[in-house]
């Protein structure tokens, strides 16, 4: 069933729902859109747990690209958005990752994602585990070039 909502000449709203039409007051789509916002916003223990798991899982794997050579992080870096190298870095344990990304970019783009770093201070559980969630590709493309760069090095 199609919804539709919108405003008539007398600024009344109006919510059509197939063949029904509802004119409602500006008080009720508030109380419409909180009742919306919690059902929507509403965790089951057992969902919190799951997605407090892969937040977790998701920090170790963040953390992890510490570890990662900087000629690798520097094709990594340039394949995701600001808001995934921003969430990349705050789920990493200590500051190492941002100095890691601070050193890997031009002073341009240094600057460029400071202000997104200061602009996102906070982030949901969800979107932090939505954006590495398309992480995870890349970032496994990333750890095995590391693998086999250090196979390189072990075999010369």
């Amino acid at each position: 069933m199609e919804i539709t909502a919108k405003r008539d000449k007398s600024g009344e709203y109006q919510l059509e729902m197939g063949p029904v039409t509802l004119a409602l007051s500006p008080q009720i789509i508030e109380a419409l859109h909180a009742v919306i916002d919690k059902r929507l916003n509403q965790f089951s223990e057992q969902e919190a747990q799951l997605l407090d798991k892969k937040l977790q899982a998701y920090k170790a794997l963040a953390t992890k690209m510490c570890a990662v050579d900087d000629r690798i992080f520097q094709t990594f870096a340039p394949k995701i958005t600001s808001e995934q190298l921003v969430t990349l870095v705050r789920l990493a344990e200590g500051d190492s990752l941002r100095e890691k990304v601070m050193r890997n970019l031009s002073k341009q783009n240094r600057r460029l994602f400071e202000e997104e770093f200061d602009l996102h201070d906070k982030i949901t559980v969800k979107h932090a585990c939505l954006y590495m969630e398309q992480l995870v590709p890349l970032i496994k493309k990333a750890v095995q070039r590391q693998k086999e760069i250090q196979s390189e090095m072990d075999n010369s």
